[in-house]
């Protein structure tokens, strides 16, 4: 493993811990010796990547991730084409707006606007979920290519988050299927009890699927009915979304909004 492997390696482990960590706990964790271990940290240390508290001892890290997260995101197409979109959409629904993209087996969120109602989610920026039993994550598995969503639903592994969580992969299948006929994704307290979405795909200038905008909000303010009220502007903005990163839409693909009770 090259020092830049290892270097991103303790940088992680400082990263996923909930709490700033000790040296030796870094250390047995990672099963690097310790000379290795000292010596990548001083060089975190020295380019702000990672902080260290001389009173407790503890390594957190750095504010210059901060830095680098914000050129990152205003590097990125899909915040930047999607925010306007975003914006209009919070605004007519007073609900929280994700957007979110496939990274590896997963999605990450790259963006969110929060409901002006108190509510309490699992989703921040950054943050990782699972694809199966997230609105954001089926909208997008449900027109990945075949190869890609078979890749994905092989490295499934189906947590039951709550007992409304897909079991299996014969009901995520004919989930996805319902969901490439309908056009938009639901999350019917699949991954936090109390917690529902609707959800919508986005595509590129290929055609290609690459995000997913979700409306989120807790079960008492999303009946069945609010759900499908608001699958119109649900669509309508992941449109708009798709022609800002140059999508022609075709003429096989009508966006259909489903009349059927969300599954």
């Amino acid at each position: 493993m090259s020092s830049i492997d290892k270097a991103i390696q303790v940088l992680e482990a400082v990263c996923d811990s909930p709490e700033p960590v000790r040296f030796t706990d870094l250390v047995a964790r990672l099963q690097l010796p310790k000379s290795t271990a000292h010596r990548l940290l001083a060089t975190l240390v020295d380019q702000g990547m990672v902080r260290y508290d001389t009173g407790d001892q503890r390594y957190s890290p750095g504010y210059r991730l901060l830095s680098l997260a914000q050129r990152t995101w205003e590097g990125l197409e899909i915040p930047r084409a999607a925010r306007e979109s975003m914006q209009r959409l919070l605004h007519e629904a007073a609900e929280t707006v994700h957007l979110a993209v496939v990274d590896g087996h997963e999605i990450i969120y790259i963006d969110k606007l929060e409901s002006p109602k108190t509510i309490r989610l699992y989703s921040a920026v950054g943050k990782r979920g699972p694809m199966y039993c997230t609105g954001v994550g089926k909208a997008i598995l449900a027109f990945l290519p075949p190869e890609q969503q078979d890749e994905v639903i092989a490295h499934t592994e189906f947590v039951r988050h709550t007992v409304h969580t897909i079991a299996d992969e014969t009901a995520l299948r004919q989930a996805l299927a319902d969901i490439r006929a309908h056009g938009c994704a639901f999350d019917m307290e699949e991954h936090e009890e109390g917690i529902r979405c609707v959800a919508a795909p986005i595509f590129n200038f290929r055609g290609d699927v690459v995000a997913g905008i979700s409306i989120t909000s807790v079960a008492s303010r999303m009946p069945t009915n609010r759900l499908q009220d608001l699958q119109p502007l649900l669509l309508d903005v992941a449109r708009t979304i798709s022609r800002e990163l140059g999508y022609l839409q075709p003429a096989d693909h009508d966006w259909r909004t489903s009349e059927e009770a969300p599954r």
